[in-house]
């Protein structure tokens, strides 16, 4: 659902470029994955594809799977091996752009793209390294939440210089899901501010972050999601998911 809703929302942007698209089918071990996050996976995929692709309102949402066709679209490879890496060299590419991409770059394909790899982050670095940053934002309280857009210099995960960052106000009445969907959309701000940048003055101003703050998450547990509940924030609603289908899909 998110990779969708950012797709869509890049779009516009994208069709002035040429674009190759990569997939991967998910983020970590699905032999791992506890009960919650088996359920979010259906609420992010099998029922977002199985009620949402069936609407008619939804005809301008381009989703990615085989029906997708406005740029050249398939799975990815293993990014770090000598055929991917060789096959990129010799497209030359200007730009990588990483969004909830399932797999950990090495040195030789990072140093691959004129303009660098650079990834959005859901969560504020360096206070929120790993996965489901949001989640452990709003076990803490925070008033606000958002994206980090960061370059990857190397395999560290969420350790590369601060390009920017967007934030949203959280919302104690919103859930989980909620929260992580509408940050997309400062995030996916903060790549199109860039890529104008590259075209003007084929330069990305960057800071080093302070890895020594913050924390790294690793797969949240389920004394996480009750630390959620505790903090007062449900997993998700039938009102916040039709709030996200008529925000980012119907509209």
């Amino acid at each position: 659902m998110h990779a969708n809703i950012a797709y869509q929302l890049l779009k516009p942007e994208l069709l002035k470029h040429q674009v190759q698209i990569y997939y991967t089918d998910q983020v970590g071990h699905s032999s791992k994955r506890s009960e919650i996050l088996q359920q979010i996976e259906y609420l992010e995929k099998e029922r977002f594809f199985n009620e949402v692709a069936s609407q008619d309102s939804c005809s301008n949402f381009e989703f990615l799977d085989d029906s997708f066709n406005s740029f050249p679209f398939k799975k990815a490879p293993k990014v770090n091996s000598k055929e991917f890496v060789d096959f990129m060299r010799k497209e030359q590419p200007d730009i990588f752009i990483s969004i909830r991409f399932g797999q950990i770059f090495k040195d030789d394909i990072i140093a691959i793209p004129k303009h660098g790899l650079l990834n959005l982050h859901s969560g504020i670095l360096p206070h929120y390294r790993g996965i489901m940053a949001t989640l452990h934002a709003l076990i803490d309280q925070n008033d606000k939440i958002g994206c980090t857009f960061h370059k990857i210099t190397d395999s560290g995960i969420d350790t590369g210089e601060i390009i920017s960052q967007s934030f949203l106000k959280t919302n104690s009445s919103k859930s989980l899901l909620w929260h992580i969907t509408h940050i997309y959309r400062g995030g996916t701000d903060l790549i199109i501010q860039a890529l104008r940048q590259i075209e003007n003055s084929s330069f990305i101003k960057t800071h080093r972050q302070n890895i020594n703050e913050g924390s790294y998450f690793s797969s949240p547990t389920s004394k996480d999601f009750l630390n959620l509940k505790e903090s007062g924030f449900n997993l998700y609603s039938e009102k916040d998911y039709e709030d996200i289908i008529k925000t980012f899909v119907s509209s």
